[in-house]
Parts: structure tokens; sequence; C-alpha cells
């Protein structure tokens, strides 16, 4: 299914309460977890990411207790006190990054969170129709299951990013439907790919997600009218 969105260029940052809380204060099997592994290929870097809460997605923001750990490819989890995550970089691609989250009743979540493929916007994209019908593929295989493709159109907005989201298997592009940019205006654009990869998750009754994430590098198109 293609689908057209508006949103907000600092929505991954607001969507962060700004309480926090230590997770000894809480029942330890009503942590929610959200693991995601970030891949740039415009920085060629790769980001793990968990973020804990208490009880779902909108709950308070936790930070381990010093009993609790996290593990990320072994290494110990580095906390980010401005976006109230976990945090840790990785040079260069990878496909798969491990979790082992330790909770203080000693109950262990071992996770293993993979980037199934990666999407680049095509070489020879350099015109995109504002108000036509225009199918844009992207280079990269079809969609598989659990994957979500976006395709995002950065131009004369501050904030708001315009983006077509599709998550039919098999399908290797999308469709740009006229007035579906109608709040860009004409001239240059930056346009890129992101897929998302639903990975199962193991974690406590709150449940939780986990996501690999593929950007692709931007590239500067033109944005005209027929």
């Amino acid at each position: 299914m293609n689908k057209i969105y508006l949103t907000f260029a600092v929505v991954l940052i607001t969507m962060f309460s700004c309480r926090k809380e230590n997770s000894e204060k809480v029942d330890q099997d009503k942590i929610w977890t959200d693991y995601r592994v970030v891949y740039r290929s415009d920085l060629d870097s790769t980001l793990a990411r968990v973020t804990f809460r208490e009880e779902n997605a909108s709950g308070v923001n936790l930070k381990l207790s010093s009993k609790s750990s996290l593990l990320v490819n072994n290494q110990e989890g580095k906390y980010d006190n401005l976006y109230l995550r976990y945090e840790n970089g990785i040079t260069g691609g990878v496909k798969s990054v491990d979790f082992k989250y330790t909770d203080l009743d000693d109950n262990v979540f071992a996770n293993t969170v993979e980037i199934l493929n990666d999407i680049a916007v095509p070489g020879n994209l350099d015109t995109i129709y504002k108000d036509s019908t225009m199918f844009v593929p992207w280079e990269g295989s079809p969609i598989e299951e659990g994957e979500t493709v976006w395709m995002v159109l950065d131009g004369s907005l501050n904030n708001k990013l315009p983006y077509i989201s599709i998550d039919s298997v098999s399908k290797n592009g999308v469709y740009i439907v006229p007035d579906s940019l109608a709040p860009l205006s004409l001239g240059n654009i930056y346009v890129h790919f992101e897929r998302w990869y639903n990975n199962e998750l193991k974690t406590t009754s709150a449940g939780g997600q986990a996501f690999g994430h593929y950007i692709s590098k931007k590239k500067l198109v033109k944005l005209v009218s027929p």
C-alpha cells in the first residue's frame, strides 16, 4: 500500500518524554523496550539505540539501575542524557547488532536486530513532476515481509517533510500522485529513501518494538510543474 504523509523533522526528538525515572522504581515486567539499528549511508555509520519506558511507548523514560545492564555487541550501552536513551556508534555498516538486557530480577532478554536490505535513489533520477502521476523506483531489492519503505522529499519547508510510504510485498518503487507534494515549492529539492524492517523481539509482558533502519544518501533533483 502506497501512502503519503507529512511529518516533522524533529519528530524523533519530540517522541521522547522530558521525564526520566530509574528502572528500580518500576515493576521490571512493566518495562517497555524500543530497539533500533540505524545505518546512514551518507556517513557510513551505524547507530544502535535502545529506549526503555514504563509500561508502553508513551510511558516515562527509564534509565537502568546500576544493578541491571545493557550490552550492545558485548559492549556496555552508553546512556544519552539529551535524548534519554542508550546509543552506541559503530563505524561502517553492519547487518545486525546483538543486544543483551538484564533486569533487576536477573531476567535476560537477548535480541538480535537486523537491517534486512539496503536501498538507494536511482542515479538517473533528476526530475520529479509535482502535479503528475509518476513512478519512482529505488535501487535495491523489492519489499519483503515486515518491511516498509519511505521516499522522503526535503525542499522548501523548514520542519515538515513530505514522505511517501509503501509496505506492499514485492513492490520496488513508489507512486507520486497529483497534489501529494503540494507543500513544496518548485525548484531544487533533496530526495532519499528509508527502509524499515520490523524485527521479532523477546521482551517483558509490556512488549516493545525493534526496527532495522537503512537511510540512503540524499540526491538533489528538480521539482517541476509539467
